[in-house]
């Protein structure tokens, strides 16, 4: 068999895993990382952000400036790869023809790797960031909030926060009970990815459906709700002082993931899909990380 036409079968879920399951031994939460010291990571060049699953792999960095490249990018604009530096490898989806049928598309689970600018020597002026290509806030949190389409009824009262499905209601304690107006709306971010899985919006089983507590569809619903939770922070400029970090918490999790290799993955797609409706956005072919929805989903690298 010919070794150039053979291409090495590489599982990209378990790459994800493997480093997620890595940064949690390390005492590192990827999905709590007070991500506006450096902005939510995008493109340097077409200013894209990245999505899903690899905001985790990226945030995780703690780099200054979230901005990446591509090696073929940094090439085209003149620069190069400081000696040493080692890239970041990210997921995305690419759909082709059917080659046995050409009416049906098959899905591709691709990777490659991008560089930090500060990884990076020789890029010209004007692409190098500035104190203003630091993400800024771009919607404040009570706006967020507000302006969820179709939300669900949000009461106040009590000491717990908790999303009924029933119901489809929110219930949160006072504002003046938690120490900062952060922490209301941290709490609240994280209640309202819940109600996203309601029939009405996107309509995910592990809320429609009734799960056991503690199970992996239990645990898979929770970890949605916190990624959605920070995603949404780090998009309204809240900053986290406290963050989780104990040994039980990161068990918890090290545990579930060395259960199942999809589910980081399918936890971010589906944060990612709760925050696009919460903020009422639309997600376009070309960004699309709602792997798991995928039947037909194969894993190739390039």
């Amino acid at each position: 068999m010919d070794n150039q036409n053979q291409k090495e079968h590489i599982d990209v879920y378990a790459m994800v895993t493997n480093r997620i399951i890595e940064l949690l031994a390390q005492g590192t939460i990827p999905w709590q990382q007070p991500w506006t010291t450096s902005g939510q990571p995008r493109n340097l060049i077409t200013k894209r952000p990245y999505k899903g699953v690899n905001i985790l792999l990226l945030n995780s960095l703690s780099f200054e400036h979230n901005l990446f490249l591509t090696f073929k990018q940094i090439k085209t604009i003149g620069g190069s790869v400081i000696k040493g530096e080692k890239g970041q490898f990210i997921v995305f989806t690419k759909m082709v023809d059917d080659k046995d049928d050409p009416s049906k598309k098959r899905y591709f689970l691709r990777f490659y790797k991008v560089f930090n600018v500060s990884q990076c020597t020789g890029l010209p002026i004007e692409f190098l960031p500035t104190e203003n290509s630091i993400c800024e806030k771009v919607s404040s949190f009570e706006v967020v909030a507000e302006n969820m389409p179709n939300p669900p009824k949000i009461t106040v009262g009590g000491k717990e926060a908790f999303y009924s499905p029933s119901e489809d209601r929110v219930n949160m304690p006072a504002i003046k009970s938690f120490k900062k107006a952060e922490a209301y709306y941290s709490v609240l971010f994280h209640e309202l990815v819940h109600s996203t899985g309601h029939q009405s919006r996107l309509n995910r089983k592990e809320v429609t459906e009734k799960i056991v507590f503690g199970s992996q569809q239990y645990s898979l619903e929770e970890l949605v709700a916190e990624i959605g939770s920070c995603y949404l922070k780090s998009y309204t400029g809240i900053f986290e002082s406290e963050i989780i970090n104990s040994v039980s918490y990161i068990q918890h999790w090290l545990e579930k993931l060395k259960n199942d290799k999809k589910f980081i993955i399918h936890a971010a797609s589906r944060a990612q899909r709760a925050v696009e409706y919460i903020l009422d956005e639309k997600q376009t072919e070309s960004q699309n990380t709602d792997y798991e929805n995928q039947p037909e989903l194969e894993e190739e690298s390039f």
